[in-house]
């Protein structure tokens, strides 16, 4: 058989009698090859059978190409009501996940359908949930139940260590892009950030009905784990970009699976292609409003001010809008990231830095600090090549404590505890400890490699809490210091990104005393806030410095499903100096959209019978999103709007549903009033729908300080 296959034997020789070797044999003096162990050791045998066992094809069509998948090496498994970790093992011929107990030294197996490789297998079930436990972990986890027998959980979303090729919906997808290859069905869909996700569905049982539901499901699990979005905004099915495509009119259908696609070759064994979009949003009941009424002012307190830190020439400006820079700053931080023991790798980042004195309670002497730090890195295991090994210890990391009850803060719990204990962490390092100096500095020196940590989960963080918060709502501006910074030999910055973290204050003084004797403040208009795309998030119940009423704008990150046109019209902000003097320059940012728009919209506010009394977001909504900036057809759509309030008593229709609007977030009466004609002139979105995708999904760039300022 060698000798057909044209196969090499001596060399074949070699590999058996090398991989004997490494599985513990060893060759006697009669030629023969003897175990070299009394008893067979379990952990060593399971090292080989994983490397034998991952030499396996994992192969997946989709489409014209093919992609290979990576295998989590761990998983978190609920046995006998409590939740283990294992070693995990995927056999796809016989359709079973092999789990390690490494305590133990036990193995366990768990049979996916039928472990006959030969037969076809549609009965891969996987349904998933969230779970949070804030009394022991303080832990939110993204959990699944396989064959509605077990029970998995993760505490990331995105296990990049598992995966190659493949970014599944939450971290525990890492093994259902693997298990999904135990079933002979296959949908194979991108969501909106170009994330390809798979399920595995029995086209016997399941209508296109259900799978769609099935779908959006796992999209709103999804993201309510990673950013606390559990209400949705809009969800369409692009049934033209379906590969094969199939009819709009299938929309509902309770037609089978096995119907639509039985006539394609080579089922069921067939991955098909479907396209969704989906928005969501955080709930009105677990928002916070944006009055902050019960924050201290300067003026308010009495005392003389301290300020939180000094940043020194501290300038957050990118001043080209150089897309190719940002990437390589996303990438050089990626590469160094990886996921799960999140708080460990935190905490190693900092303390390598030169920041054990943030994590601790001491006052000492610095000599007397020199020893004890010292003694504290061998008592918490810290190994400069190794995050993983730190030990969490709270009686030394003390910061672990401020942790848990900031964990347990009246408005965490409000939002419903969408943080974890990381990203908290973040938030309060940079607003209230020391290092918050030089990560600022080494930010603006585009050395962001040195704190990637640090960088990402405090990006998270207000990622997070910027969706929680109604911002829709907010007519606040907002100013921060800028001490020895000016702008020379240039009036205007378009399309500008910031290259670090910016805090913020509503209150100017703040921002002055930052500014010093001399140096630059900068205005940040409405807009900025009001953006969608540009993170923004009150951090005052986390900062120790209350009087400073801080917002914190994070620095943006470049999504790579998106070109660089749409990141300039949306992520991106103009500069201008407002005003300047021999001490101090004024520059205002605005977002994009609002320049963009603006004298369009002032001409148009112009032209109305009652000169300038239209509300300005209900011009820019309808020139827009439904005129594509045509100032003419935006004038008579407006007309037509203006002539319909007052037919069949529409206005006090209306008035009925305020409440249903406003328990949605819908907050501008204009645009809700709005909505509800567009849904009677154009059928297929509902008024409330299509209220939420404007004002909170788009986002309302004016407020009414922008018509007085028309007005004058």
């Amino acid at each position: 058989k060698c000798h057909t296959l044209c196969a090499d034997l001596e060399k074949i020789f070699e590999d058996v009698e090398k991989n004997l070797e490494i599985f513990g044999f060893k060759k006697g003096y009669d030629g023969n090859w003897y175990c070299q162990y009394n008893h067979i050791q379990l952990l060593h045998q399971w090292k080989c059978y994983q490397a034998w066992i991952n030499q396996q094809p994992r192969y997946v069509f989709i489409l014209l190409y093919k992609t290979k998948y990576g295998i989590p090496r761990r998983v978190c498994m609920l046995s006998n009501g409590k939740w283990k970790d294992y070693e995990s093992a995927f056999d796809y011929e016989h359709r079973t996940i092999m789990l390690f107990d490494q305590k133990k030294l036990k193995i366990k197996s768990l049979q996916l359908g039928n472990p006959n490789k030969s037969s076809l297998e549609f009965n891969v079930s996987i349904q998933y949930y969230n779970d949070i436990d804030i009394h022991q972990t303080h832990t939110k986890w993204a959990c699944f139940i396989l064959n509605h027998t077990w029970h998995f959980r993760t505490i990331d979303w995105q296990d990049g260590d598992g995966l190659a090729n493949f970014v599944s919906l939450l971290n525990c997808y890492t093994y259902i892009s693997n298990t999904q290859e135990f079933n002979s069905f296959h949908v194979i869909w991108k969501d909106r950030s170009n994330y390809t996700h798979k399920e595995p569905l029995n086209p016997y049982s399941i209508t296109f009905k259900q799978g769609i539901q099935h779908i959006k499901h796992n999209l709103q699990i999804r993201s309510h784990f990673i950013s606390g979005k559990d209400e949705l905004i809009l969800f369409e099915c692009k049934f033209d970009k379906w590969k094969p495509a199939i009819s709009s009119k299938m929309n509902n259908s309770d037609v089978l699976l096995h119907d639509i696609y039985k006539h394609l070759p080579h089922y069921p064994i067939i991955q098909v292609h479907w396209e969704i979009f989906a928005i969501f949003m955080v709930s009105y009941k677990c928002t916070t409003d944006t009055k902050r009424s019960n924050l201290p002012k300067n003026k308010d307190l009495g005392i003389e001010l301290i300020l939180s830190n000094q940043k020194i020439k501290f300038n957050p400006l990118l001043y080209e809008c150089d897309l190719h820079k940002m990437k390589i700053i996303k990438d050089t931080v990626d590469v160094k990231l990886t996921r799960n023991n999140e708080l460990q790798k935190l905490f190693h980042e900092i303390i390598r830095n030169g920041y054990l004195c943030d994590l601790i309670t001491s006052q000492y002497t610095n000599k007397i600090k020199k020893q004890l730090y010292n003694k504290f890195k061998k008592q918490i295991n810290y190994n400069e090549n190794n995050p993983n090994e730190l030990i969490l210890n709270d009686k030394i990391l003390t910061i672990l404590n401020e942790l848990k009850i900031l964990f347990h803060d009246d408005i965490h719990k409000h939002m419903g505890y969408p943080l974890q204990l990381w990203h908290i962490c973040a938030i309060l390092l940079y607003c209230s400890k020391s290092c918050n100096v030089q990560f600022s500095y080494d930010q603006i020196q585009f050395r962001h490699q040195k704190w990637p940590y640090l960088d990402s989960y405090l990006r998270e963080a207000i990622d997070i809490l910027h969706f929680h918060e109604r911002r829709e709502e907010s007519e606040m501006e907002f100013y921060c210091g800028l001490k020895n910074v000016r702008l020379e030999n240039i009036k205007e910055i378009k399309e500008g990104f910031f290259i670090s973290h910016v805090s913020t204050s509503d209150d100017i003084q703040i921002a002055q005393m930052y500014r010093s004797d001399q140096g630059c403040i900068l205005h940040f208009h409405s807009s900025m806030r009001r953006s969608p795309r540009i993170s923004s998030c009150d951090v005052s119940w986390i900062s120790i410095f209350k009087h400073e009423r801080e917002i914190l704008f994070a620095r943006p990150t470049i999504a790579s499903a998106l070109d660089e046109k749409i990141h300039k019209e949306q992520y991106a902000w103009n500069a201008k100096i407002e005003s300047e003097d021999e001490y101090t320059q004024t520059i205002l940012l605005t977002w994009v959209l609002y320049d963009q728009y603006i004298q369009q919209i002032m001409a148009i506010s112009a032209m109305w019978r009652w000169s300038h009394s239209i509300d300005l977001n209900l011009i820019y909504v309808a020139l827009a999103y439904n005129c594509e900036g045509d100032i003419n057809q935006t004038f008579e759509l407006l007309f037509e709007f203006e002539q319909w309030k007052f037919q069949d008593k529409n206005k006090q229709k209306y008035k009925k549903k305020i409440n249903k609007f406003v328990k949605k977030r819908c907050c501008n009466h204009n645009i809700n009033l709005f909505c509800m004609y567009l849904s009677e002139k154009y059928k297929g979105r509902t008024a409330v729908g299509h209220a939420k995708t404007c004002t909170v999904y788009n986002g309302l760039p004016f407020v009414k300080k922008d018509q007085k300022k028309l007005i004058k």
